[in-house]
């Protein structure tokens, strides 16, 4: 099957044009259908595309400065602090990358302790932050 005719989210940039802000031949931007609040947008490639490596370097380049024009605008329109997020692929209710930006209160530290009842700020030891450092170049 083409993702393009099954994505729901390829399908609201055709069929629900009321919801879109923005569109080029790299990038679309959609008022999210479920806002957690008012402000709520999300950012797709218009190539049907499930992860960022997935992108071509035009497109990268384009999703990030239109994510950061959103950001912009959030912040002009809605007085608050924009937050950005990018799902992981098992949170996302649609396979088609994309990033959510919505007005906050808080930072993410903020949110993250207070959803998964963690300590807003506690230093982490050299050698716990130096074996995550080398995970990662290792993983990388």
């Amino acid at each position: 099957p083409n993702a393009d005719m099954d994505c729901v989210l390829c399908l609201a940039r055709n069929n629900e044009k009321f919801r879109v802000i923005h569109e080029d031949e790299t990038v679309f931007v959609l008022v999210n259908n479920e806002p957690l609040k008012d402000g709520h947008v999300i950012i797709l490639p218009t190539r049907h595309a499930e992860q960022l490596s997935d992108l071509t370097p035009t497109e990268s380049k384009a999703f990030l400065q239109t994510l950061d024009k959103c950001m912009h605008a959030v912040a002009r329109i809605f007085n608050e602090t924009p937050m950005c997020l990018i799902n992981g692929q098992q949170f996302r209710s649609e396979p088609h990358l994309h990033a959510h930006v919505l007005p906050s209160k808080h930072s993410i530290r903020g949110l993250y302790s207070a959803a998964e009842g963690l300590n807003y700020r506690v230093r982490a030891s050299d050698e716990s932050l130096k074996q995550l450092a080398d995970t990662f170049k290792v993983n990388l």
